[in-house]
């Protein structure tokens, strides 16, 4: 039998300064004394859904990416856009995506912001960061839109969006078919799968003497658990016990990651790093579920070959409602969680979160001047338990040209609605997290504060959007 099962079947100071840097001791982050700036790994893990981890369903297997939560700060409540470069950009320049025009609110291969604008790796790199990517880029899908013109000093991987795990190769009906690089240029496709290949140069550039001298920012995006799974049959038979041969396969995957995370943790230990590093781990959106990307959103029927996993659920986003392409919870409310040993001590966190909001507070961390047109808020006292309350944090989505899906979320309540033409729904998130039953005939005092909210945001967007 074959070995491989196919499914169907994240200003440069001077040198003086730099080796030597310290950043203030924060109260909130409940470090006592000064410190060197904190290492940073994010990792951004493609297309899993709510349930596609060990600590929220028990027949799938992800220990490592359990300890982190159990050690660190889940974050119960962390919202993300509905599809991959929206979230990537939100990620990276601490604006929704929406900002930028209809090209940012959907999967793309254009260049997904201009040159000049700051990035999470540039503007870390202004603290004297080490940067590099491994994995999924997606924000400019040609070599001159790549990595390397955004702030990264190092990059790996493809540029586009899903590749082939074994010929790294995107849709064949693309421009962008040849699509695996180092540093922005195209780069000889090596032997292995994606997940490995991307690990393994990871570990390989912790290790280099390099990072011995200055912190480092690693943006590690997985390609997994993104289609076309395809993954050792030898994996796969670890979990013959679940019966349904998709979801069986999606488990083998979900267990290949979580390996291969488990290895940038022990490379960290190995290194003596470990509690001098940042580590947050969440998923870009939802699952794919129940065809979400079928037409007539235009989905190719293959990738680098005829996907018959196009439209399948092997994913879970259970119990919340939809998936991935979608503005339901399902779609955007994904598992995370952040871990620094000694910093962060173990809770689960309630505070509503969007990716958006790591920029700002990154900032905060690494001593970084702030950006007022940024949408994210610096959430660190929350991470840490230090803050009094939970406060109101706003969510805004809008997802692909003509505003197919939208939503707004404000307190308890969300609006959603799927087309600019069909009607809003609402939804009271604290006792109808399912999002079951639509309140906007009943409580219109409450959706049209949520309608003015919404059209607030919408005023700040790109021309066009």
């Amino acid at each position: 039998m074959t070995e491989k099962i196919q499914r169907r079947s994240f200003l440069k100071a001077s040198g003086a300064l730099l080796a030597g840097s310290l950043f203030p001791a924060y109260s909130s982050a409940g470090v006592s004394k000064k410190m060197k700036k904190p290492n940073i790994l994010y990792i951004l893990v493609d297309d899993m859904g709510w349930s596609d981890v060990g600590y929220h369903d028990s027949q799938l297997q992800s220990p490592n990416i359990d300890r982190l939560v159990k050690s660190g700060a889940e974050m119960d409540c962390f919202y993300v856009q509905p599809q991959c470069t929206p979230t990537r950009v939100a990620l990276m320049t601490g604006k929704y995506p929406s900002r930028f025009g209809n090209h940012c609110i959907q999967a793309s291969n254009k260049q997904a912001y201009p040159k000049g604008t700051q990035t999470m790796a540039s503007m870390l790199k202004k603290q004297g960061y080490d940067t590099a990517v491994m994995g999924k880029w997606h924000m400019g899908s040609k070599p001159e839109w790549g990595p390397n013109h955004h702030g990264f000093d190092y990059s790996y991987g493809s540029l586009s969006g899903a590749i082939g795990m074994y010929d790294h190769r995107y849709r064949l009906d693309s421009e962008y078919v040849k699509t695996w690089h180092r540093n922005s240029e195209f780069a000889e496709e090596e032997v292995g799968h994606v997940t490995d290949l991307v690990t393994r140069e990871a570990v390989n550039w912790l290790k280099e003497d390099k990072r011995k001298e200055n912190p480092f920012f690693l943006y590690m995006a997985y390609h997994s658990v993104h289609i076309p799974l395809v993954e050792n049959h030898r994996t796969v038979a670890k979990f013959d016990y679940i019966k349904d041969p998709d979801r069986r396969l999606m488990a083998a995957a979900v267990y290949h990651l979580d390996q291969c995370v488990g290895r940038l943790l022990d490379t960290l230990e190995e290194l003596g790093i470990r509690e001098n590093t940042l580590i947050v781990f969440s998923s870009d959106n939802g699952g794919l579920k129940d065809g979400s990307r079928k037409p007539p959103l235009g989905e190719p029927e293959h990738y680098p070959q005829p996907n018959p996993q196009l439209g399948k659920d092997f994913s879970m986003n259970d119990p919340l409602r939809g998936g991935k392409c979608t503005a339901f919870e399902g779609g955007i409310r994904v598992p995370a969680c952040v871990n620094w040993k000694g910093v962060i001590k173990p809770q689960k966190m309630t505070q509503r979160m969007h990716i958006v909001d790591w920029m700002p507070t990154i900032a905060h961390l690494t001593g970084c001047r702030t950006d007022p047109e940024w949408d994210g808020k610096d959430m660190w006292k929350h991470i840490t338990g230090k803050a009094e309350k939970n406060e109101s944090r706003d969510v805004y989505i809008v997802w692909h040209s003509g505003r197919t899906w939208e939503a707004l979320i404000s307190g308890d309540w969300k609006i959603v609605r799927n087309g600019q033409n069909s009607k809003w729904q609402l939804y009271d998130l604290s006792n109808d997290p399912y999002e079951t039953v639509n309140l906007a005939d009943t409580n219109k005092k409450k959706f049209s504060e949520l309608v003015q909210i919404y059209k607030k945001e919408r005023s700040k967007d790109a021309k066009g959007v």
